[in-house]
Parts: C-alpha cells; sequence; structure tokens
C-alpha cells in the first residue's frame, strides 16, 4: 500500500510541475485534488516509474555489456 501512495505523490508532484512551469497555471500543490482526480496522479506516477524503470533495463541490458 505504500508504494502506491508513493506513487500518488510522485504523480501528484509532476502535475503540479506541469501546471506551474508548462501551461503557467497558478494552481497550488493543495488544490490539485480538486482540478484532478486520484486516478490522474497514480497513473502518472505509475508512467513516470516505468519509463525510469525501462531507461535503466535498457542501459544494462545494451550499453553495460
Amino acid at each position: 500500500m505504500s508504494s502506491l501512495i508513493t506513487v500518488k505523490r510522485v504523480g501528484k508532484v509532476l502535475i503540479w510541475i506541469w501546471n506551474r512551469y508548462i501551461k503557467k497555471a497558478a494552481i497550488p500543490y493543495e488544490e490539485l485534488d480538486f482540478h484532478y482526480p486520484d486516478w490522474t496522479f497514480i497513473i502518472t506516477g505509475c508512467i513516470f516509474f516505468g519509463v525510469v524503470v525501462g531507461v535503466t533495463l535498457l542501459y544494462f541490458a545494451f550499453i553495460k555489456q
């Protein structure tokens, strides 16, 4: 259960960074729950960790031979 909470927190931070620096929307971090559903944070966090694990596996499989 704690890994799901961690994934949700990472997804929430990524969406907050996206809104602040790319979309230039002034949504405070505490109010993200009112703008987006929880599954959005979970999916974003899962995609992020999937990309990190995928790049790590590709690095050790092909480059580090």
